[in-house]
């Protein structure tokens, strides 16, 4: 009887083990705050990169400083609402777009 026991026993010790050890593996995954400042240039570098390759010009600066408002975002508390259209851009801010040559022809 003591050796089906310790045999059942073992069983149900390597199962358990088993799944605590999926069970850590499984949320390793990097968070926001596992990335320091320099690897964040580097992120930075390789997303301006990436979106030159497809057609975008987005400088190193900008793809940095847009990991920070992410980052900032992720942070802050979630939103009663989630709005299903960016923010109205202000009229100085269209004037300023148009002049640019980047705004929409109207």
């Amino acid at each position: 009887m003591n050796d089906e026991f310790d045999l059942w026993l073992l069983i149900v010790g390597l199962t358990v083990g088993a799944g605590l050890v999926w069970f850590v593996l499984m949320d390793s995954r990097r968070r926001e705050a596992d990335i320091d400042e320099a690897e964040r240039r580097q992120e930075a570098a390789w997303l301006s990169a990436v979106l030159g390759d497809q057609g975008w010009v987005v400088p190193p600066e900008a793809a940095e400083r847009l990991l920070e408002l992410h980052r900032d975002y992720l942070e802050a508390p979630p939103p009663d609402e989630v709005p299903t259209e960016g923010p109205a851009p202000s009229p100085a801010a269209s004037e300023a777009a148009d002049d640019d040559g980047v705004g929409l022809e109207t």
